[in-house]
């Protein structure tokens, strides 16, 4: 049974998403947008003992699904009825976690300030980003500024080359979900320095998830390691 997360059910709601890294995602933005935005939505199922088994978010049309036991029939079916246009479970084919060195790395914090240049290095080759640009840039520097994401960035010539920013975190763990160097600055290992500033400044078990082989081998040289 899926239901509207209400304010009695937000400890076992946040519990859930504790160390779930699709929880992780979902628990940032309930942290960001609360229960009453009118923007984004919260849903929690329970089986019969009323026991937490999945948590759902919907954001522009989109419903992000983590769930223990997954029943798509019914996911499918609650998203057609909370008019949702597509279904993710923020799943990929590799996850990796990272369990590399302690050096420290002092790049520049992602901040109000530069969240700006950081939009043009993550997205510099989307010829739709203008058209985006204003709610990402109000979702992120809002989660920047309180603390519920953090990010690191590279300058190079007087401009941004190289940016890293985490999509969600709780009190334990950390998912890394945007990692770019513009075209002109790559194989210079600035994508390898400001993932590992990232990783070690957080304090946290870093993760990250994807479907690219080539990526996965990258990460694992710079100091993840696949689960």
């Amino acid at each position: 049974m899926i239901r509207l997360l209400t304010e009695d059910r937000i400890n076992d709601f946040t519990r859930f998403c504790e160390n779930r890294l699709t929880g992780a995602v979902i628990y940032t933005r309930f942290l960001t947008y609360g229960l009453y935005s009118g923007n984004v939505f919260f849903w929690y199922s329970e089986d019969e003992d009323g026991t937490v088994k999945g948590v759902f978010s919907m954001l522009d049309g989109i419903l992000l699904a983590c769930t223990d036991e997954t029943d798509e029939e019914e996911i499918t079916l609650f998203a057609q009825t909370v008019g949702a246009m597509s279904v993710t479970y923020g799943k990929a084919l590799y996850t990796l976690k990272y369990t590399g060195s302690n050096s420290i790395y002092s790049e520049e914090d992602v901040d109000g300030e530069n969240i700006k240049d950081v939009f043009d290095v993550i997205f510099e080759n989307d010829i739709n980003s203008k058209s985006f640009f204003e709610r990402w840039y109000t979702d992120a520097s809002h989660k920047i500024r309180h603390g519920l994401i953090h990010g690191k960035c590279i300058y190079a010539d007087g401009k941004c080359v190289s940016a890293a920013l985490t999509s969600g975190e709780t009190d334990s763990l950390a998912v890394i979900s945007s990692v770019a160097t513009r075209e002109k600055y790559r194989r210079n290992g600035f994508g390898e320095r400001v993932v590992l500033s990232l990783a070690q400044s957080i304090g946290k078990e870093i993760y990250l998830m994807t479907d690219n082989g080539k990526i996965k081998r990258w990460y694992e040289k710079t100091g993840f390691s696949v689960l």
